[in-house]
């Protein structure tokens, strides 16, 4: 997570001493609302403090850091009495405001599902500040009067809005999702909810929104949109942990065509990193780089390396630096950029570059990045290794292993000690959903099942899924069929699942006991709400607490 720059509470209240009038002038003029009826009183729409402003006021400052697009700082976020809009961006994106009323109906689901419906709701207001609607709306409403195509723009302004409702919908979504919150599939409730609470009309008077039911019909669209971006999104992680770079590489640029961050393109610049390593002679591979992935991982036996595969490699390693220069453009804060950018100007043997990002400016937020700067510190001893201080290395390396295993690993191997192996060498695919892994590439033909997921990325990466059929009942396969090369299938649990693995682990499982049966595994992938543990055939989700939440079974065929 990324550390936010300002105070919110602090703005928020100079904006209110400011600009005592603030409030009731954006009030009066929103630009995106997510409701509309007529205004309370005046003493309604003072800003409110309070336990829930707390509550909201947290959920929203995590939506901001999840996004990480520090290019234009995000409006203040305000919480009023009034009952009008629910929730809305202000006139000239000045704040973005949630009424109470509308706070008490999301927390009304109950527990996790009422901070999700929060995060939604907060999350569709920042999607319309982040996309720059209020742009386009505001300058269509500027002139339609006043040029002659003023009908045309009219009719731009209704097919606009209807565009970034469910744009903001299933993008707000999304952004919930990527900040840690549980994706809220019931949006059509939601809106059932506050129409009858807010005792709106089904069909707005004015015509300038959707009926309730359009609305819940594009609810349903940008739910099926949303759960489509999730499902990529994890799909593209899966890819990148087991080795099929090429794929993941063309999910992520799929995800980027809707939704900009960070993380994103960091990931994809990571992609290209995993792929160079490849392209290195076993000699080079012996230690771990803190890109989180084994050098031996995925890769080829060989030692001699054409000068073609040399080019490749360092054709790879600049593209990747691109991409983690795009992601600092969106927030120069992201130190894991910083780091995964040191960690390819080290491959490329230019090390006063690979030094500076690693020394300075990836440790620039250690309170916020701890890991990323304990991993710079790793990067710093390999780098006094390739200097030649071999005694530097192992003293950096000492004073950092009990907090990093990539430290502790490449201690082991510089100092020739063995490394510490598990009861069993790896963990043996067993049945999800009573389906046998050796039957995921049957499974379709064996239930004449259609798929819940069917693209064709670029017109030649074809990626399905199938849930809810055959008996899968917490669980989904994923099929991606590449051009050329073999396909892979993927059965993968959702959260709850409460079957169990072949040697008995089920969800809440703790990392610590997974690593004493099987060993540290050779690939160890960071997720957006947890970690990902990569064998042979398993891959194992932890959450945010170290406990199993998922896992999967995975085969190339």
């Amino acid at each position: 997570m990324r550390h936010y720059l300002f105070n919110f509470k602090y703005l928020c209240w100079c904006t209110l001493l400011v600009f005592p009038s603030l409030l009731l002038a954006q009030r009066n003029s929103p630009i995106f609302s997510y409701v509309s009826k007529p205004s309370s009183l005046e003493e309604d729409m003072k800003a409110l403090t309070g336990d829930k402003y707390e509550t909201a006021r947290a959920i929203y400052e995590a939506l901001v850091k999840a996004r990480g697009d520090r290019r234009y700082p995000a409006p203040p976020f305000l919480m009023t009495k009034d009952v009008a809009h629910g929730a809305y961006l202000a006139a000239e994106a000045s704040s973005i405001v949630l009424e109470e009323k509308a706070y008490d109906i999301c927390m009304s689901f109950g527990g996790e599902e009422g901070v999700a419906a929060v995060a939604s709701l907060l999350g569709h207001e920042l999607i319309h500040f982040y996309e720059k609607h209020q742009w386009r709306t505001s300058f269509v409403d500027e002139f339609r009067n006043e040029l002659e195509v003023g009908r045309t723009l009219e009719d731009i302004v209704g097919v606009d809005k209807i565009n970034n409702e469910t744009q903001s919908d299933y993008l707000g979504g999304f952004l919930a999702y990527s900040a840690g919150y549980q994706v809220f599939k019931n949006r059509t409730a939601l809106l059932d909810k506050i129409y009858q609470d807010y005792e709106i009309p089904e069909v707005d008077p004015s015509g300038r929104y959707p009926s309730l039911k359009d609305r819940k019909k594009l609810a349903v669209k940008s739910e099926e949109k949303l759960a489509q971006l999730v499902q990529l999104f994890e799909i593209a992680n899966l890819l990148a942990a087991v080795g099929a770079y090429g794929n993941a590489r063309a999910v992520y640029r799929h995800i980027l065509l809707d939704y900009q961050s960070p993380q994103l393109y960091s990931n994809l610049g990571v992609v290209f990193v995993l792929e160079a390593l490849e392209l290195f002679p076993r000699s080079e591979r012996k230690y771990r780089l803190p890109v989180e992935l084994d050098f031996d991982f995925g890769a080829g036996g060989r030692d001699g390396f054409t000068e073609a595969d040399k080019a490749r490699r360092e054709r790879l390693l600049r593209e990747s630096i691109l991409y983690f220069n795009n992601a600092l453009a969106l927030d120069s804060e992201y130190a894991p950029a910083y780091l995964n950018k040191a960690c390819a100007y080290y491959m490329l043997d230019e090390l006063p570059q690979a030094k500076f990002y690693a020394e300075v400016e990836a440790m620039r937020n250690p309170a916020a990045y701890f890991k990323t700067a304990v991993d710079a510190k790793v990067l710093l001893g390999m780098i006094q290794l390739k200097e030649g201080d071999e005694a530097g290395a192992i003293a950096a390396l000492e004073k950092l292993a009990s907090a990093s295993s990539i430290a502790d690993y490449n201690l082991r191997k510089l100092k020739s000690e063995p490394l510490p192996a598990g009861e069993v060498d790896e963990p043996e695919a067993w049945k999800i959903d009573d389906v046998d892994p050796g039957d995921l590439a049957y499974f379709p033909r064996m239930v004449d099942a259609d798929e819940s997921l069917e693209l064709k990325l670029y017109g030649k990466l074809k990626v399905e899924t199938w849930d809810g059929v055959g008996g899968l009942g917490r669980s989904v396969i994923i099929r991606v069929d590449p051009p050329k090369g073999a396909a892979l299938f993927i059965h993968l649990t959702r959260e709850g699942y409460e079957g169990e693995t072949y040697d008995r682990f089920k969800v809440g499982a703790a990392r610590a006991a997974i690593v004493d049966k099987y060993g540290e595994p050779a690939v160890s992938r960071a997720l957006p709400n947890g970690e990902a543990l990569v064998y042979e055939e398993v891959v194992f989700f932890m959450d945010a607490g170290q406990k199993l939440q998922r896992w999967a079974n995975y085969i190339f065929d």
